[in-house]
């Protein structure tokens, strides 16, 4: 016999045997299939959806809605593989409203189970109902407007996968917590769930924003909700609205971290890290933030069907929205907090530091507590304690004290190191992944033609559009620190006559508070004690020594 005859033949696989493949990538446990028949009675319009559970939804498993139904000829056809009533063609596949149209999960969930549909639209006058122990026959039956679904015994037909379940309490928890999910996406849809016949969760439909943050505070807590940020930012196409955790308000677990797209629950990795780029210096190590939001965005351009269980999303364009995010988080919690980090003087015990928050008693290190001023320089000004009042940083070298005028220090710092890039002709620019544009006065839209080449020489590229408007695509990379659109502003507002120097740039920084979390302070206050030890008075007026006796004074003990 020759080796080509022991080759292995191709054939087409059963089809009960390809739907338990496809059931391996679609249903994973319950809570799998819980999600995959709430998502169909929400694209089925339901208002309202119950869910029975029987032991943790691995003996059984009840949804019913009062959606559109399916018609009795389709009920057959339903439970087929790559059958669905939610795209026609291909540009559907491009602008997709629904949430979902894999058209695998009904069948792969009956193909590892015992289940009955039962199901009537509007226009029938009784319902239809099939089973799997007739999957042919249709029969009459009386029920209201909408679908149940029953299914019993998950994985009774593939003991391999049954055995991987886990406790009753286990199954449940993650059952609940995709209901919850899925309440968190729609307002407007009410949400019953039974636990071996005891309810366990009641979430009525809601219309206003009071019901709304009622239902979130349900789900999340009282806490969360009281100590959360409304956020509702629309830009372009794109608006990102819900319920931000407050800085003082972080947890130790990634529990309460609920983000939508359009509605459907998403796992994103560059989502997860614009969000925590926002809270980067805000929490201490080991902490998370917790949200509700949801990102409506045109469906052309995010694919939200790159995985079988549709958790994951691909964006057209990543770094817009990565953007787009993370700055409308930042923006939103320093309007709301700006004082979040100011200096306090119940906050200092015996010359540590207590973070009062990051939801802790502990008297802990400065180290610990103040990760975002956790910067040791090789000067003389040794470690900062703290910022205070936003302009000062209080730094500690052994027992010598020092207060430095931050405010004072980063614009000089950045003007002259701006100006020194501009001789040497090694100024960068930083590219805005989202165009600003602004609104000018008169006298700032002359002004502007009269220093347009020089901003373009700082490493600004801004230019005016039909309407007038000032569009900014650049900024020097050296101002990232400070809000781009107060600084272009101000800098619009010099004397036409008067050319932009080192000098009037400073004043213009000064009149701007930055965020410290994006300079580098090892440097610049390296380079104010390089500055002193000259003999100059490039730095004089930012720093002071002071002693102990001066912070019990200022402080007013």
């Amino acid at each position: 016999m020759s080796e080509v005859d022991l080759l292995p033949n191709i054939k087409r696989l059963p089809t009960q045997l390809a739907n338990q493949i496809a059931a391996g990538e679609v249903i994973e446990r319950p809570a799998s299939v819980i999600k995959e028949l709430i998502e169909n009675a929400l694209d089925a319009q339901a208002s309202r959806v119950d869910i029975e559970l029987v032991n943790g939804g691995m003996e059984g498993i009840t949804v019913s809605d009062d959606g559109h139904g399916i018609h009795a000829k389709e009920l057959s056809l339903a439970i087929s593989r790559h059958a669905t009533s939610k795209i026609d063609s291909v540009e559907d596949l491009l602008n997709l409203h629904s949430l979902g149209f894999r058209g695998e999960a009904l069948a792969s969930i009956c193909s590892v189970s015992e289940w009955e549909i039962i199901s009537r639209p509007q226009a029938q006058e009784q319902a239809a109902k099939i089973t799997y122990l007739m999957p042919d026959k249709i029969m009459d039956i009386n029920h209201a407007q909408g679908t149940r679904i029953s299914i019993k015994q998950l994985f009774c037909n593939t003991p391999a996968r049954r055995k991987f379940l886990r406790a009753e309490r286990t199954e449940y928890r993650h059952c609940e917590d995709v209901i919850k999910r899925m309440a968190l996406a729609r307002f407007d849809v009410a949400f019953y769930l039974k636990h071996n016949d005891r309810q366990t969760l009641k979430l009525q439909a809601v219309s206003d924003d009071t019901g709304r943050s009622r239902r979130v505070a349900q789900i999340c807590g009282e806490n969360f909700i009281k100590q959360s940020i409304v956020i509702d930012y629309p830009h372009s196409s794109m608006r990102l609205w819900g319920w931000l955790s407050q800085p003082e308000y972080s947890r130790q677990s990634t529990d309460l971290q609920y983000f939508y797209i359009n509605g459907r629950i998403i796992r994103d990795r560059v989502i997860n890290h614009a969000i925590r780029l926002a809270y980067q210096h805000l929490l201490p190590p080991g902490r998370h933030a917790a949200y509700v939001l949801h990102l409506e965005i045109d469906p052309a351009v995010v694919d939200v069907n790159v995985h079988p269980t549709k958790y994951e999303a691909r964006f057209r364009e990543s770094r817009i929205i990565h953007d787009f995010i993370s700055r409308s988080i930042r923006d939103a919690i320093h309007q709301t907090s700006p004082d979040t980090y100011k200096f306090n003087q119940q906050n200092v015990h015996n010359g540590v530091y207590i973070n009062q928050g990051t939801q802790t008693h502990q008297h802990k290190s400065i180290a610990e507590q103040q990760a975002f001023y956790q910067q040791t320089t090789q000067s003389k000004f040794g470690d900062i304690l703290t910022i205070v009042d936003d302009c000062f940083a209080l730094t500690q070298q052994q027992q010598r004290l020092f207060l430095i005028d931050l405010k004072a220090a980063a614009a000089k710092w950045v003007s002259t190191q701006l100006f020194t890039g501009l001789k040497t002709k090694q100024i960068k620019s930083l590219p805005l992944l989202i165009p600003q544009r602004l609104t000018l006065t008169k006298q700032q839209a002359a002004n502007f033609s009269r220093h347009n080449a020089e901003l373009t020489r700082l490493g600004f590229e801004l230019s005016l559009t039909e309407d007038e408007s000032l569009l900014v695509r650049k900024v020097p990379s050296l101002t990232q620190c400070y809000e781009s659109t107060s600084l272009i502003m101000n800098l619009l507002m010099l004397s036409p006559v008067t050319n932009i120097s080192a000098e009037n740039l400073n004043a213009v920084l000064f009149d701007l508070i930055p965020d410290y979390t994006m300079l580098d302070l090892n440097i610049m206050l390296t380079a104010i004690e390089s500055s002193n030890q000259q003999s100059t008075d490039e730095f004089a007026a930012c720093w002071r020594e002071i002693t102990t006796a001066d912070l019990g004074n200022w402080l007013g003990e």
